[in-house]
């Protein structure tokens, strides 16, 4: 039997069973302050090899919407399940011009394309510049970033898909507890391939 269900706040997190890779997005200010923030509204949006774009969704209040409004620059930088904590301290409520990288004990490394850094410890990283914006709501903007640059700790990219993505350990997000904050976190357990059938074989 089905039930239907309401999408009431937060829908996304704990209507709906949705599972949301977790990455750190970095950016600046005017002033080159950096900041760091958790998100897992982030996909690709263009799969064209001319024109690769990611799309980010954000409340615009928070210093990672403010700031990639100001510059038109932010890096994606997705986190192994080891992660989780560091992750989770960089969405504390910090005041504007606060670097969680430093609050967070991670370490910044350079991007190759843009100003704001990559985190060494998150195994990939994506650079994008500024496209547009899509505000679907008065409290959302939706950015569409062109794709610069992608970087991954080279030992990944030597290893076949299945494998990758084990060593990579990616963190998930399933739901959380909006009073407390206290998220819902997984990460990959059984993977396996599989190949359809030819239409020859009906």
């Amino acid at each position: 039997m089905k039930k239907e269900v309401k999408p009431d706040f937060m829908w996304h997190l704990n209507d709906a069973i949705i599972t949301f890779q977790i990455t750190i997005v970095t950016t600046i200010n005017k002033s080159g302050q950096v900041n760091a923030a958790p998100f897992g509204l982030v996909f690709p949006f263009c799969s064209s090899e001319s024109n690769p774009q990611m799309l980010l969704c954000s409340n615009n209040v928070w210093h990672t919407s403010q700031n990639i409004e100001a510059t038109g620059e932010f890096v994606i930088n997705y986190a192994p399940f080891s992660l989780k904590e560091k992750v989770v301290q960089t969405g504390l409520m910090f005041s504007e011009g606060v670097n969680e990288i430093e609050k967070t004990g991670l370490t910044p490394l350079p991007a190759l394309t843009v100003k704001p850094p990559r985190i060494e410890e998150c195994f990939q990283h994506i650079e994008c510049r500024l496209n547009r914006i899509i505000r679907p709501s008065e409290q959302q903007n939706n950015f569409i970033g062109d794709i610069l640059s992608i970087s991954a700790n080279q030992e990944l990219l030597e290893k076949g898909n299945e494998e990758m993505l084990k060593a990579a350990d990616p963190l998930f997000l399933f739901g959380i507890e909006i009073t407390t904050m206290q998220g819902n976190y997984a990460r990959v357990g059984e993977t396996t391939t599989y190949a359809p059938p030819s239409l020859d074989a009906e």
